[in-house]
């Protein structure tokens, strides 16, 4: 019996570059919706930390009586300058680190060099894409490196709001001489009574991701240090409180009306310090790197998402603590 042998075809190039281009098709498709579902989980991570904050700040106010607030005495000096976030350790199960901490000295002197270069998980927001690693330097060493000075700090991608820049009343954003008080601020006793708009409507903590280094719209980095950055980034820095500044819709000039997401502070171009308009003052803005806004802190407690599209004004309503406006959810 004679077996014939019948030859099985393959795949036509024709045939192969189909199916080729096919798969790249799905994986086309696939792959926002993978990066859409992996940004979900780290701004939920992100709403855990924000909330986390909030939960160690009621605790610290049932233990004090008072909220937490920056220890900054103006100006260069050798007094100590203590953050609120350095507070808040023993409150966010970082006892060991608030223990280490000198606090009759400033953060910056080299005997408190293991407790500020101590990374905090809670204080990094998951979606930030410079390295969690990264270290804050300290400005009045210069040339500013963080490599080269005896003592670097460990960064926050949240910090409380403290302050109206000066220069925004000149924008209609307040009256009078002075802008109005936020809930917490630099070097004075609050409380949570304080706080005659409403717990529910005024904001305590912000996102301020990536500093020191500067970013612009679109999670741009912008040069690098010492070139290009901003002062302030490490969370035992009282520097790295946050003051609602705003700016061009570029994150190029400050103040401005653009008030998230323009850019996260101003550039301070390696200057020498103090800066002319800042001072010894910090530079961050309000900034982070999920799309279309930025979580914040309530009074209350809760966390809430404002869209990058908020009004100046009505995010100036938001941070004050007793202006008496009205704003309604659906203006943020």
């Amino acid at each position: 019996m004679i077996r014939i042998r019948r030859s099985r075809a393959g795949f036509t190039l024709i045939e192969l570059l189909v199916v080729i281009a096919i798969i790249a098709v799905l994986i086309a498709l696939l792959l926002p919706a993978v990066q859409s579902a992996r940004e979900a989980a780290r701004r939920i991570q992100c709403v855990d930390n924000v909330k986390q904050l909030g939960i160690a700040l009621h605790n610290f106010h049932d233990v004090n009586g008072q909220l937490p607030s920056s220890v900054r005495p103006s100006g260069l000096t050798t007094q100590p300058r203590i953050a609120a976030l350095l507070t808040l350790l023993p409150f966010l199960e970082q006892s060991q680190v608030y223990n280490a901490t000198n606090l009759s000295i400033t953060w910056g002197e080299p005997s408190n060099g293991t407790a500020v270069q101590t990374r905090i998980a809670i204080f990094l927001c998951p979606t930030t894409p410079a390295d969690p690693g990264r270290l804050d330097g300290i400005p009045e060493v210069q040339p500013y490196s963080p490599k080269w000075t005896a003592t670097v700090a460990a960064v926050t991608d949240y910090s409380p709001i403290v302050g109206i820049d000066q220069r925004l009343g000149a924008l209609g954003v307040f009256q009078g001489a002075a802008p109005p008080e936020t809930l917490i601020v630099k070097n004075k006793k609050t409380k949570l009574a304080d706080a005659v708009d409403g717990l529910s409507n005024t904001i305590v903590f912000v996102e301020s991701a990536g500093r020191p280094f500067v970013y612009r719209k679109g999670g741009r980095q912008f040069g690098s240090v010492p070139d290009h950055r901003l002062n302030s980034g490490g969370w035992s820095r009282p520097a790295s409180d946050v003051t609602l500044n705003g700016s061009t819709a570029d994150g190029t000039y400050f103040p401005g009306k653009v008030v998230i997401n323009a850019a996260n502070g101003e550039d301070v171009y390696g200057q020498a310090f103090p800066h002319p308009y800042y001072g010894t003052e910090g530079t961050g803005g309000i900034f982070g790197f999920h799309p279309g806004g930025v979580n914040v802190l309530l009074g209350d407690g809760s966390v809430r998402f404002v869209k990058e599209s908020v009004s100046l004004p009505t995010f100036a309503a938001l941070v004050t603590r007793g202006g008496g406006e009205v704003v309604s959810a659906d203006q943020y």
